[in-house]
């Protein structure tokens, strides 16, 4: 049997793809591991080494002790899940509306959802400040969700082409049954959501989990902060005086639950991604 010819081309292209992703996770192992090392110093030692020289979880434990973590956790997770769920409930009846509703003045209705994505949100700042603050929803989860599930023309966006790839029969077929426009929605078309949902569900966790600007403006007290205020706080030594392996540690704490909520929503967005025709 004669052995397939292997390509210059191929292994340059494995050579290079394994570089970069030397490059991604070397960093990423490197912190990992100092979380574990036991570090005496306030500072971390260079050149850094890859595997702890003395394996303990000292880190972990002056994270817990020092800073209220579990507080932190406790608080983004809630923002997190709700969020997800607004996020889901509007994007999913936006983009069902535009995809498969008529109603006169559709178009124009989104090119001004659409062109709300080029605008910066930090232009919007101030008003959006403005509008939470007379609301009373400082220091309050609804006030850190509101703005971008308002805001979330991106997932309505990714729905309505999704909703483009669905039949219309199905749309017809409620329609000669005699159901409404919503029971259509709930019954026949958000089931077939799933992939797309669990899409926008990782987005959204990821973009509201890392978020720092805007909470920091809104939550002013410390028992509402989130994971993210909590670790720029003792970084930047304002919680107290600041130990290079703690602030490793609390990082690692801080990416498990994202990690987990990938792990679980990996091939539905896949999936979502092939169906869509976001795919190249």
């Amino acid at each position: 049997m004669r052995k397939k010819k292997v390509k210059p081309a191929t292994v340059v292209s494995y050579v290079i793809l394994t570089i970069f992703a030397l490059i991604v996770l070397v960093p990423f192992i490197w912190f990992v591991s100092t979380s574990f090392d036991y570090v005496k110093s306030y500072s971390l030692r260079f050149p850094p080494r890859l595997i702890p020289k003395e394996f303990s979880t000292f880190n972990y434990k002056m994270a817990f002790s020092n800073v209220p973590m579990l507080s932190y956790l406790k608080n983004t997770v809630i923002i997190v899940a709700l969020s997800a769920i607004l996020n889901v409930i509007t994007s999913t009846l936006a983009g069902f509306a535009l995809s498969k509703g008529k109603f006169p003045g559709k178009k124009i209705v989104l090119v001004f959802i659409l062109s709300n994505m080029m605008v910066p949100f930090e232009s919007k700042l101030l008003p959006i400040y403005s509008i939470i603050r007379n609301m009373g929803l400082n220091n309050n989860a609804l006030g850190v969700v509101l703005p971008a599930v308002l805001t979330n023309a991106m997932y309505i966006f990714f729905v309505k082409t999704y909703c483009d790839g669905l039949p219309d029969d199905l749309y017809e077929a409620g329609k000669v049954d005699g159901a409404g426009i919503l029971t259509i929605y709930g019954k026949i078309y958000f089931p077939l959501l799933t992939p797309i949902i669990a899409t926008i569900v990782v987005l959204d966790a990821i973009n509201v989990w890392n978020d720092l600007l805007w909470p920091m403006i809104v939550l002013t007290k410390q028992s509402s902060y989130t994971v993210q205020i909590g670790l720029q706080m003792y970084n930047t030594g304002a919680s107290g005086t600041t130990h290079a392996g703690t602030a490793l540690a609390l990082s690692v704490i801080s990416i498990i639950p994202l990690s987990i909520i990938y792990i679980f929503c990996q091939k539905y967005i896949v999936q979502s991604i092939a169906f869509s025709g976001m795919k190249q």
